[in-house]
């Protein structure tokens, strides 16, 4: 994997990771058969359809034709869970599920692996308990386990208006599964827009979310007009983030990414590309709810340095890392700041990126909400030896980084890319044509 002739050639993504889980939830949730077409197969979409088997859900997956099939009975018929929900290293499944399980008429208890039990869940049980939610964690109610204890058939849960405390898509998503059940109408302020792919997915099922006066307003009894529908799933950007950085970085690199998709609460890669003037294009496949491009990117030998900040956080949260690397290869010194959200990721992301890149012989900082990256300070690497510290983003990044290296590094733990990107490796080796 040293020292790349440059990426060439054509790739598809997995799917969508945030979408896969939304339809496996939505699907499930409804009466009927339904269809995902080109899902992501990763470990954490499987860990949401695992635990829907569990409440009696009938999900078929075919591999072969890159479909998951459901057939459910609808949410009245879901059976009472014998056993732990096993979240495994999904904080989607995690925060997503305490919403759904909210309006269940039964105790559940969820759980996940060490690094779920490191993350916070008060930011989801919070606004649940004002909801009328029975719903308990451990210490002090802001770690997993998660108890959801609706014990009873006559579930009521509570409508609100609610302003977010936290930039989070899947908080904001949590109380919308949640509200799908409520007696009143739910309204949720945004601190700032996040990914807004429930909300295009409840409308696609048939849910009449809408903005009004800032807020995302959800009617209520939402739940009971739920429409099986089949779903598309377009390639994922935060996937596609790691090839459009190389592509850009890797001298003689000319490379398309298919059926990207590039929704604005998502797109903030492109945005930081074009600023720092990578040679990008994209070329629109689908403009529906959820807007699919293909991507061209090639070798740019001349990058500016630029800085990240605000508004623009949500959209590039997960491709932080990638986006890290891209700006050591840039003329200048970049800053990343408003990312305190990265320290509660699979690992605190600042810190392990800001340490992974310098211990490959870049310059960079880690402050309180982000990064400084000083561009073209390339030392020689400290050491060959690496850790993913079980982060998937930080895998990925790790082996992207090494294409510029004249020698191979190790990487610890690098199975953790199963968790986005299953096939990362194969579509890597595709573009570099055996060299």
């Amino acid at each position: 994997m040293v020292k790349s002739k440059g990426l060439t050639g054509e790739i598809k993504v997995p799917g969508d990771k945030s979408i896969t889980h939304r339809a496996i939830i939505l699907g499930s949730l409804s009466t009927g058969k339904m269809k995902i077409i080109d899902p992501l197969f990763g470990e954490d979409c499987l860990s949401t359809i695992n635990i829907f088997r569990k409440l009696g859900v009938d999900i078929q997956i075919d591999e072969v034709n890159k479909e998951i099939i459901i057939n459910a009975q609808g949410y009245r018929n879901f059976v009472e869970p014998t056993q732990v929900l096993d979240t495994g290293n999904s904080g989607t499944t995690t925060r997503l599920l305490s919403g759904v399980l909210a309006g269940l008429p039964f105790m559940s208890v969820m759980s996940g692996d060490d690094s779920i039990a490191k993350r916070p869940m008060d930011r989801v049980i919070d606004p649940l308990r004002l909801m009328g939610v029975d719903i308990t964690g451990s210490q002090n109610n802001s770690r997993t386990p998660l108890v959801i204890n609706s014990m009873n058939n006559d579930v009521n849960i509570n409508g609100m208006t609610y302003d977010m405390q936290v930039k989070s898509a899947q908080v904001k998503s949590a109380i919308l599964f949640a509200g799908l059940y409520a007696e009143s109408d739910v309204r949720i302020k945004e601190q700032v827009t996040s990914r807004n792919h429930t909300e295009l997915m409840f409308q696609q099922f048939g849910v009449e979310v809408e903005k009004q006066d800032d807020y995302i307003h959800l009617p209520a009894h939402s739940i009971d007009k739920l429409v099986t529908t089949d779903v598309q799933v377009p390639g994922d950007i935060s996937s596609a983030a790691f090839f459009i950085v190389a592509g850009l970085i890797i001298p003689g690199s000319h490379i398309v990414i298919r059926n990207v998709g590039t929704n604005i609460t998502r797109s903030g890669i492109i945005e930081v590309v074009q600023a720092m003037g990578g040679l990008i294009s994209l070329k629109s496949v689908s403009d529906g709810a959820e807007p699919i491009c293909d991507i061209e990117v090639k070798y740019t030998a001349q990058l500016n340095a630029t800085d990240v900040f605000g508004d623009m956080i949500p959209t590039l949260i997960d491709e932080i890392p990638i986006i890290a690397l891209l700006m050591t290869q840039a003329h200048g010194r970049s800053v990343i700041r408003d990312a305190e959200e990265l320290k509660v990721k699979e690992t605190n992301r600042i810190d392990k990126v800001v340490e992974s890149l310098n211990q490959l012989g870049y310059h960079l900082e880690a402050t309180d909400d982000g990064m400084i990256i000083y561009g073209h300070k390339k030392e020689s690497m400290l050491n060959t030896r690496f850790s993913s510290f079980n982060d998937h983003r930080i895998g990925m990044l790790l082996a992207i980084a090494n294409l510029l290296e004249n020698e191979d590094i190790e990487i610890e733990h690098f199975e953790a890319v199963n968790i986005s990107y299953p096939s990362f490796m194969d579509d890597l080796r595709t573009l570099q044509g055996g060299n």
